[in-house]
């Protein structure tokens, strides 16, 4: 009997240092095949196939290929605003976060991918607009310089031109505490698309080099003319010596970010044809 058990007990130690190397194994490929992932973020392949089990995300997904294709192609730098309405449908899908910072391990087009894409991809070390123009709203001071800004601005809104009314309340918000925030925030949200047109409006038309008469030929209205005449005799006596005429005007994003506050004070709409 003793015998016969000993065998036994042999073949099942066997069997279980075999199935220790199995285990092992496994663990090695699964860990050679997902790459380090110290930060638990998704294997891109991963995150594809759960994105294409979900009906939403399968669609949206679709639509951000179309619709960036020139950006991930390389063929174009710049993101247009469709892809950046597109890739914003994507998150908000239920698997579409897992495709903004996955894990593209080894995968080498899958990485050229990523970088092409990149700089539509919102930005999460710094304020969003969204959330900046939420705070500024808050403070009166803020608040009412926005105001301001929205009256002003109204033909760089409309694409026309940065008057000299528009960039003294940029000079003013500039040198508000709370309004600071404004300058340095990132385009995100749903208003992303019109934010980043204003922002171009902004880099065009009130850069120092920018063309001040720029626009679409006519005039200002008689409400912005009077006032107008006089910063831009002020701006041609000064122009050797006034550093807020002279500095390089940041693209600030908050006139992207205020973009959302347009929306909502959709009377001022109208001065945007002027």
């Amino acid at each position: 009997v003793f015998g016969v058990q000993r065998p036994l007990r042999a073949a099942g130690s066997f069997e279980r240092v075999l199935l220790l190397i199995c285990c092992e194994l496994i663990i090695a490929i699964g860990t050679c095949g997902g790459s380090p992932n110290h930060n638990h973020r998704p294997v891109c392949w991963k995150a594809i196939l759960g994105c294409q089990g979900e009906a939403e995300c399968r669609y949206a997904y679709g639509q951000y290929l179309h619709a960036c294709a020139s950006v991930i192609s390389g063929v174009r730098r710049k993101c247009p605003s469709h892809c950046i309405s597109s890739l914003i449908q994507l998150n908000l899908t239920r698997h579409g976060p897992d495709l903004e910072d996955c894990d593209c391990a080894a995968d080498p087009v899958c990485r050229s991918t990523q970088r092409a894409i990149d700089p539509c991809m919102p930005r999460t070390s710094a304020m969003g607009c969204t959330e900046a123009r939420l705070q500024c709203e808050a403070d009166p001071a803020c608040s009412s310089a926005m105001a301001d800004y929205l009256l002003h601005c109204r033909k760089l809104f409309g694409g026309q031109r940065c008057s000299e009314s528009c960039r003294k309340m940029i000079a003013k918000m500039r040198s508000m505490p709370r309004a600071q925030q404004l300058d340095a925030c990132v385009c995100d949200g749903t208003d992303r698309n019109i934010c980043e047109y204003i922002k171009e409006r902004m880099k065009t038309l009130c850069s120092e080099s920018g063309d001040r008469f720029a626009g679409s030929g006519f005039g200002d209205s008689e409400e912005d003319t009077e006032e107008d005449d006089i910063y831009q005799d002020y701006y041609v006596e000064n122009s050797g010596s006034s550093p807020t005429y002279q500095t390089h005007l940041k693209t600030l994003t908050f006139m992207v970010a205020v973009a959302g506050f347009i929306w909502k004070d959709c009377y001022l709409l109208q001065f945007f044809f002027f």
